[in-house]
């Protein structure tokens, strides 16, 4: 039995949850659309293969991390319900958010995929990243447009398959490589030479940012030679690929995108400090300053005002004169 053939109808029961529809298909499950009946709910309902949960370690460690996922509550993260098994078969119930994947909106509606867009959610990632990392040491392991859902609102990020998510010291080589997806996974997860972490996430991270803002992934290709490329292979320059990418913009997700985890940003912090600053001088950029209110010229007089003005005074001063020497006649004549 493999991930093809897991189908369950619409209306069949699967324990405490009836199937309504089923949602998608990806490298470890399938996910439903179901309803939680005791608590007469919506939820995005993923069972996983029949190879992952007859393994072991790996529910053992699936069952660890749904209990730290269960405690996050941030805007930007689907919240896990519920973790279990049926029939043979272990699934995790997640929040059902209305919406699409970016997968979809990038396949369906590209002309959404904006910068400024792309900003706004690679910033609410940030955050997100950075409070699971900070507060319960979690990372993810599998970034990528389809683990990103975008609410109905056109500009709310959720991050989803935090419940598979890794918590430092507790995952191994094993899982890390059930996890990855090739067109985005970290050349040290490649190479064996590293653990999953922060810098890994970022590396994923870098690659998805690469790929929407280009218009492409940086590497294409069978998983073969994808994985090669990650090790071995130069970025193509971003702004060979597109011209309109600011520059400073570029070098960043370059950065993101260096094979040396060490070279790398050193946190999802840095990342956002960096994002939100480039969206705020960005903005600001695009606002003209206000211009100061003009004050009135002084009014000039002109000139034959003027010359009446001094024809006017030197009347003046001859009538003035005129009557002084009248005055000192008359006196002189007293």
């Amino acid at each position: 039995m493999n991930g093809q053939n897991i189908l369950l109808e619409p209306g069949a029961q699967f324990g405490s949850y009836r199937i309504v529809s089923e949602i998608g298909r990806g490298n470890n499950g399938v996910v439903y659309l179901a309803r939680q009946e005791p608590l007469d709910r919506e939820v995005a309902l993923k069972v996983l293969l029949p190879e992952l949960s007859g393994n072991r370690e790996y529910i053992d460690i699936l069952m660890n991390e749904a209990r730290y996922a269960a405690r996050l509550c941030h805007p930007n993260i689907v919240q896990a319900l519920d973790a279990g098994s049926f029939d043979g078969l272990y699934f995790l119930a997640m929040e059902y958010v209305h919406g699409r994947t970016l997968e979809e909106i990038r396949l369906d509606s590209p002309e959404i995929l904006s910068l400024e867009f792309l900003i706004d959610l690679s910033i609410q990632l940030a955050d997100a990243m950075s409070y699971a990392w900070e507060n319960f040491q979690m990372t993810h392991g599998d970034i990528k447009p389809e683990n990103l859902l975008i609410c109905d609102d056109g500009k709310t990020l959720k991050l989803a398959d935090l419940g598979l998510a890794n918590v430092n010291g507790h995952a191994g080589d094993e899982v890390d490589s059930i996890m990855a997806t090739p067109m985005y996974v970290a050349p040290e997860l490649i190479s064996s030479e590293g653990t999953r972490s922060v810098l890994s996430d970022i590396y994923s991270f870098g690659v998805m940012f690469y790929e929407l803002i280009a218009g492409k992934p940086p590497f294409r290709g069978n998983t073969d030679h994808l994985l090669r490329c990650h090790l071995e292979a130069p970025v193509p320059p971003l702004l060979t690929v597109n011209p309109d990418v600011p520059v400073e913009l570029a070098e960043f997700t370059h950065r993101m995108l260096e094979k040396s985890p060490q070279n790398r940003p050193g946190s999802w912090a840095e990342v956002r400090a960096f994002l939100e600053d480039f969206r705020d001088r960005r903005n600001n950029a695009g606002k003209q300053p206000a211009q100061p209110e003009a004050k009135p010229a002084p009014k000039v007089l002109s000139a034959r005002l003027w010359l009446w003005i001094v024809f006017a005074l030197l009347a003046l001063v001859i009538v003035g004169t005129l009557a002084v020497m009248i005055w000192l006649m008359f006196l002189s004549h007293a």
